[in-house]
């Protein structure tokens, strides 16, 4: 038991200065006879959402996509879509043949709110919401009109530096410190006590 919780008070401080950053993501969307779960995904720049057919109905398939003016097709500008999805396929005799959308979102100019349409073989149609922001990281730059990179005036005043990191990141550090030195100590008292 003391070496579990030594071990966690060793790995504690290493994980408290960890930067917090947007990793691409997949959402999967299974697409039902009456439904889709979830019915609206949001997501970033740089995420994928996959559309996955599980609607097994003999000869109903479903594309899903935007369209922007109603015509009940995805050709016009400023459309896309899945292609028609089936529920399964034989690859060996249709190549072209899919049960999934993958709609991988790397274009900022797909930021936005959008009501998609799931237009199925039958004739009805399903409403689906897709929410796309754009990956925002904050990054410390100079204000405007301050000099960045190598600048031919020199700066006659002593400019003060002030650290880049935040309050609660100082307070993580102070007390991962505190937890390695406690480790550490009680690392040493184990030593000293089977000795």
């Amino acid at each position: 038991m003391r070496s579990v919780l030594l071990g966690v008070l060793l790995i504690l401080p290493i994980l408290s200065g960890v930067a917090v950053a947007h990793e691409p993501d997949t959402f999967t969307v299974i697409v039902r006879e009456d439904r889709h779960d979830p019915s609206e995904v949001s997501l970033v720049v740089n995420d994928t959402v996959q559309y996955y057919n599980v609607d097994s109905r003999e000869n109903v398939t479903h594309t899903i996509g935007l369209d922007l003016n109603g015509d009940n097709d995805f050709d016009d500008e400023g459309e896309f879509s899945s292609g028609i999805l089936h529920s399964e396929c034989d690859w060996d005799n249709d190549t072209d043949c899919r049960v999934a959308w993958i709609f991988v979102i790397n274009d900022t100019a797909l930021v936005g709110n959008y009501i998609l349409s799931d237009i199925r073989s039958d004739g009805t149609e399903i409403e689906v919401r897709l929410n796309i922001a754009a990956d925002v990281h904050i990054e410390n730059a100079p204000e405007i009109g301050e000099c960045f990179g190598d600048c031919e005036e020199e700066e006659d005043e002593p400019v003060m530096k002030q650290s880049s990191q935040t309050d609660v990141q100082k307070v993580m550090m102070l007390v991962g410190m505190t937890m390695f030195g406690g480790a550490s100590a009680l690392l040493l008292a184990m030593i000293m006590q089977r000795s």
